[in-house]
């Protein structure tokens, strides 16, 4: 049971700590006990006690002492308990008060102040109940409560030091973008560094201490950085078929192979309709020549209405069922109109076309006005181009190339109405589908470009993807297709801009890095000390770069261990800039010691029931009331 003297000191002790729920606790108690009745006299005579001797100067100097190093035993136990909790300072204060009063108890006794354990089961019992009333005013007075806000934090940072430091530095690097860089890193991929995934917000000391601490580790840096580039050139390899300017243009080749063998029928079967009037007329013809020489070698009456009639009843079969010769006049009056829009007055490529297409008709005509139907597609890919060639010698394959694209865009449909008229069923299907396909392999070709690009030029690669090289892009895809966003797939852009994101991402880090040097040497300046006058001076005078060498020796290489891990991933970074200070690990001791502090009411219950699970059991009553 606890004595008047022992809930007197807790009393003080929950008082001085601002535990008002404690100290009501402890007070009714010591009212209790004040009021309870003195024990009933003895029935028998006592004889009467001698008048206690003054005590000697070494009794009093020992009486003044014992409370104070009581105390300090109580404290320094319970800090080193700090550590575990609650529970761990307790326990702590009740050890370190034990041994105090232990230690005390043993001077008395060898000074002969007063008489020690009669034997070691007595030493046992005197030893525990130390203890026991130790833990017990730690649990209701909290003599190491006020203690801890003060120092416990500061005590059990000893043993992390460096990433105390580390962690301070990081912050301190980061100042108002603390949150925004959490936030970033939280929502950061794992294969990246913690420079990388904040680089798109504007902080350049801190990327400034990432880049220097990541550098620290020139190992990890370039394993990572082949990794991601690994990562890269496979995406873009996988878009242009090939991870080698040779084997994307074997690719190439093969598609264009695949894709004649898929339209090739169709355009056959769509000409041979076209070329099936001129065919059906050339055998009706030379069926009429052999029945009019056998006429003639009969000695028959020949009737020249017969075979105009054989011959209008065949033209008659075969425009029933959409045939009919492919001729060239009417072709050739159709084009020729095109050079006489008043809108090309003027236009000597439009003209130069235009003629260069009708004199290459008339040529391939055959009898009876008939072309055949190979003919004018030869004509068609190739009579437009040479006479560009012709009438601008002196311009490059893409601007001739542009040039003969807008051309054929007035010639083209008439020469297509005209094959389709002829029976070409098909034909037009034939241009759309050959010409779907050879935009896919275009596509190809200028994700090749781009890869060779992301090799050997990397802004170049972003210029590109970024639409500000529409000159490569039309190069690559055709006349008037310039604009990347545009003209390539949905799936395809959505890659090459996730690449390009990326190295954007690494370029804006960098430069802020480089900006953030001078406001990185000011903060470490700030962490070490000015007494320190050769390496404060020898920073201050240096170049940035040097005194940032120098700076980072002096801070000590367990802490610019920590900050160059902390530096290599998102997680790592997330976990420093999580480390508590000193004083924020302090306040936290602190609120645990002080259950009062987070719900009112339950304090004195709380420090109650720990005294009572400490206490022998005739004292929880008693407590309790």
């Amino acid at each position: 049971m606890a004595t008047l003297e022992q809930l007197s000191a807790a009393l003080i002790k929950a008082d001085a700590a601002g535990n008002a729920a404690d100290a009501k606790v402890f007070a009714d108690e010591i009212r209790r006990m004040r009021s309870a009745p003195a024990p009933a006299a003895m029935p028998t005579a006592v004889p009467a006690a001698p008048a206690p001797a003054e005590p000697s100067f070494g009794q009093r100097a020992i009486g003044m002492i014992e409370p104070t190093v009581e105390m300090l035993g109580a404290a320094g136990g319970g800090m080193l308990g700090a550590p575990l909790g609650p529970a761990g300072i307790v326990g702590g204060a009740g050890l370190g008060y034990g041994l105090a009063k232990g230690g005390l108890r043993t001077l008395k006794t060898a000074l002969g102040y007063e008489q020690g354990p009669q034997s070691a089961g007595e030493a046992l019992t005197t030893g525990a109940k130390d203890v026991l009333t130790g833990a017990t005013m730690e649990a209701g007075g909290r003599v190491v409560a006020p203690l801890i806000s003060k120092g416990v934090g500061a005590i059990a940072d000893l043993r992390q030091i460096p990433k105390q430091k580390a962690a301070e530095i990081a912050r301190n690097a980061l100042g108002p973008d603390l949150e925004a860089v959490k936030n970033a890193l939280a929502q950061a991929p794992a294969n990246i560094t913690a420079s990388q995934a904040t680089a798109a917000l504007n902080s350049p000391t801190w990327q400034a201490l990432m880049q220097r601490a990541g550098q620290r580790d020139p190992r990890f840096l370039q394993a990572l950085e082949s990794s991601q580039g690994e990562v890269s050139l496979n995406a873009l390899a996988k878009l242009a078929g090939g991870a080698t300017a040779t084997e994307t243009r074997a690719t190439s080749e093969l598609a264009k192979s695949n894709l004649n063998k898929l339209t090739g029928p169709i355009r056959e079967t769509a000409l041979k309709r076209a070329n099936l009037g001129q065919y059906v007329a050339d055998e009706a013809g030379a069926r009429a020549a052999n029945d009019l020489a056998v006429l003639t070698g009969s000695g028959a009456k020949i009737d020249p209405a017969q075979f105009v009639a054989q011959a209008t009843g065949a033209e008659k079969a075969l425009r029933s069922v959409g045939v009919k010769p492919l001729e060239s006049t009417s072709l050739i009056r159709s084009i020729s109109a095109t050079a006489e829009n008043p809108a090309f007055a003027g236009n000597d490529l439009i003209s130069g076309a235009v003629k260069n297409v009708a004199d290459d008709i008339a040529k391939w005509t055959g009898q009876g006005g008939v072309i055949d139907a190979n003919a004018l597609e030869a004509i068609r890919k190739n009579s437009v181009n040479a006479a560009i060639a012709q009438l601008r010698p002196g311009a490059d394959a893409t601007a001739q190339r542009n040039l003969a694209a807008g051309v054929l865009a007035k010639i083209k449909p008439a020469i297509d109405d005209a094959i389709e008229a002829a029976g070409g069923t098909g034909w037009r299907d034939y241009l759309t589908t050959h010409a779907k396909g050879m935009r896919n392999i275009a596509e190809k070709n200028l994700t090749g470009e781009a890869l060779a690009m992301y090799k050997t030029n990397k802004d170049a690669f972003v210029k590109l993807v970024q639409g500000e090289a529409p000159e490569i892009v039309e190069k690559k895809l055709g006349p008037g297709s310039y604009d990347i966003a545009k003209e390539v797939s949905d799936k395809t852009l959505a890659a090459l801009q996730s690449e390009a994101s990326k190295v954007v991402r690494d370029a804006a880090a960098k430069t802020q890095a480089t900006a953030g040097q001078d406001a990185l040497k000011e903060l470490l300046l700030q962490q070490i000390s000015k007494v320190r006058v050769p390496s404060y001076l020898s920073a201050v005078a240096s170049t940035t770069n040097k005194a940032l060498q120098i700076l980072e020796d002096r801070i000590g290489t367990k802490t610019m261990d920590i900050l160059t891990k902390a530096s290599q991933t998102p997680q790592g970074a997330t976990e420093l800039l999580e480390v508590l200070p000193a004083s924020e690990r302090a306040r936290v001791l602190n609120l645990l010691s002080k259950p009062q502090t987070w719900k009112p009411g339950t304090a004195a219950a709380a420090s109650v029931a720990v005294t009572n699970a400490l206490a022998p059991e005739e004292s929880q009553n008693a407590l309790a009331r």
